[in-house]
C-alpha cells in the first residue's frame, strides 16, 4: 500500500468516527460519563503520551539535526512548549473568559469555544499525519488520533444536544468537526510534496514539534486530568493508560 493510500482510508475512518461519536448523543440527552468510554479515554490518554514523547518529538529532533542548523539549541523542545502553552492558553484562559461572556449575555449557550479548541487541536494532528512519509510512523499518529476522535466528538455531541441544540446545527457542526483532521492531512499531505526537500523537512520539524505539544498537553490536562477527576475504576483506568503508552513503545522498536 502506498502512504497517499494510506492517508486515504485514514481521512475516511477518521471522518466516519468522528460523526458516529457525534451522531450517537442525538437520540436522546445523555450524561457525560460512563465506564466503556471513560476506559477508552484513558487508553487515548496512554496513546497520546506515548505518541507525543516516543514518535513526534524524536521525529521532530531528527528533522531538525538533518536541517544542520549548527546550533545545540533544542528547538524542538522550544516549538513542542509552545504548543503545549499554545492550547493551554486558547483552552483554560482564553476560552474560559470568552464562555464565561457568551453564557452571561445570552440565551445561546452553543458551545462555540469548545467546537473551537477541539477543530485546532485536529487540524495540527492532521498535519503532523500529513507530513509523514512512511505507513509505519504515519500509523502511530493515527492510532492516537482515531483513539480520540470518536471520544471528542461525541463529549461535543453531548454539549450541544444537552444545550437544546437545533438537530440540524447539531449535524453541521459535527460534520464540520469531523472534516477538520483530513483537512490537516490534505494540508500536510501538500506541504511534503513541496519541491523543496529543506522547505518540507523545516514543515515537518516544526508540525511535529507543535503536534507533540499539543498530544501531551491533550494526554495530561484534557484526558488524563479528567479521567483520574473521578476515583471509581482507578486501577482499571490505570492499566488501560498503560497499555496505550506501551503500545506506542512498541510501535517505536520498529518505527
Amino acid at each position: 500500500m502506498s502512504i497517499i493510500w494510506f492517508k486515504i482510508i485514514s481521512v475516511v475512518l477518521i471522518i466516519t468516527a468522528g460523526i458516529t461519536g457525534g451522531i450517537i448523543p442525538m437520540g436522546k440527552k445523555v450524561a457525560k460519563g460512563g465506564n466503556r468510554l471513560t476506559f477508552g479515554n484513558a487508553f487515548a490518554g496512554g496513546v497520546f503520551l506515548g505518541a507525543g514523547l516516543m514518535h513526534l518529538l524524536p521525529d521532530a529532533m531528527e528533522n531538525f539535526s538533518s536541517l544542520k542548523l549548527n546550533s545545540d539549541f533544542p528547538f524542538a523542545a522550544l516549538i513542542c512548549g509552545l504548543g503545549f502553552i499554545f492550547i493551554l492558553a486558547l483552552e483554560r484562559v482564553i476560552a474560559r473568559k470568552e464562555s464565561a461572556e457568551i453564557l452571561s449575555s445570552s440565551k445561546n449557550k452553543f458551545p462555540l469555544i469548545l467546537l473551537i479548541v477541539l477543530s485546532i487541536h485536529s487540524i495540527i494532528a492532521g498535519m503532523s499525519l500529513g507530513l509523514e512519509t512512511t505507513i509505519l510512523s504515519g500509523t502511530v499518529i493515527f492510532i492516537a488520533i482515531i483513539a480520540h476522535k470518536g471520544s471528542a466528538s461525541f463529549a461535543l455531541g453531548v454539549n450541544l444536544v444537552n444545550d437544546n441544540i437545533n438537530k440540524k446545527l447539531i449535524i453541521k457542526t459535527i460534520l464540520f468537526f469531523s472534516i477538520m483532521t483530513p483537512v490537516g492531512i490534505v494540508i500536510g499531505t501538500v506541504l511534503d510534496n513541496i519541491e523543496s526537500s529543506s522547505t518540507s523537512l523545516w514543515f515537518e520539524a516544526i508540525f511535529d514539534s507543535l503536534a507533540a505539544g499539543t498530544f501531551l498537553y491533550i494526554a495530561v490536562l484534557e484526558i488524563i486530568n479528567d479521567v483520574f477527576a473521578n476515583g471509581k475504576f482507578r486501577y482499571q483506568k490505570f492499566g488501560f493508560l498503560l497499555i496505550g503508552f506501551l503500545l506506542m513503545a512498541f510501535i517505536a522498536i520498529y518505527a
